[in-house]
């Protein structure tokens, strides 16, 4: 089973060599200042290095200050562009899995859904047209849901195989109103990759999976017995922590 963990585009390239020896399949985070500053031929020279060394590897797109649903238009065109030019990397090497937050915060964004989601239709329907034009999948993760009904309804009208579901485990337990197996039974069948972190229940920690609140075990034999097989990226943000967090992943799917 490939383990991926989320490294960034510029500490994954000042150390490609490092993390390709390793043999790390990373998850690349794309930040704005990223896609700033990133040449096409420095993104398909690390492709080429990840594909001969036989390593899988996923994108994820930048989310800060972004509004893919956003009722300023202005605003909306910004995130386009900024998404666009993920999509334009992703067609160069293309990654197993591109994921992106759709950002729906029902605090904000409640009393205004039809607007919010039209919005967001406008702003994911050219974008999963470019995907399939690439052959490339997307993945919209849960950030703020407190259920997966919004979601559901996002990709249901969105419609295509090439946009899936991510389920972050870190998100649920800060976020959701619902267990998350309600999540996956109502997203099971579009579950394309796990975000794998913990925390306490009350801040967004990033830490190694075991140490917060996460039903880590009863999660990972609930998608053995119903023959679910995501991508599994480990999203822990402290570089000392992950050898150990990559060990006790491995055992919570050795042991399910």
């Amino acid at each position: 089973m490939v383990i991926h963990i989320t490294i960034p585009y510029h500490i994954l390239i000042q150390r490609q060599d490092e993390i390709i020896s390793k043999g790390v399949h990373p998850e690349i985070y794309l930040s704005s200042t990223d896609l700033d500053r990133c040449q096409d031929a420095d993104v398909r020279r690390l492709g080429d290095a990840l594909q001969k060394a036989g390593l899988s590897y996923t994108f994820h797109a930048p989310y800060m200050d972004l509004a893919p649903g956003g009722l300023d238009t202005k605003i909306r065109r910004v995130t386009q562009e900024r998404f666009e030019h993920v999509l334009h990397l992703a067609a160069l090497i293309r990654p197993a899995v591109v994921v992106f937050h759709p950002e729906y915060e029902y605090c904000r964004h409640g009393e205004v859904f039809d607007l919010w989601f039209n919005g967001s239709l406008e702003m994911w329907t050219p974008l999963v047209k470019k995907a399939e034009k690439a052959g490339v999948t997307l993945a919209l993760e849960n950030i703020f849901d407190e259920g997966p009904e919004v979601l559901k309804k996002l990709l249901e009208k969105i419609n295509s195989p090439r946009c899936g579901f991510c389920f972050d485990t870190g998100h649920w337990l800060i976020f959701s109103k619902i267990g998350w197996k309600e999540w996956i039974e109502v997203l099971g069948e579009r579950l394309v990759e796990v975000h794998l972190h913990d925390n306490k229940g009350e801040e967004d920690q990033h830490l190694p999976p075991g140490d917060g609140k996460f039903d880590f075990t009863g999660f990972f034999h609930y998608l053995r017995a119903q023959r679910l097989t995501p991508l599994y990226t480990l999203e822990v943000h402290q570089e000392e922590d992950l050898p150990r967090s990559f060990e006790t992943v491995k055992g919570y799917l050795v042991a399910s």
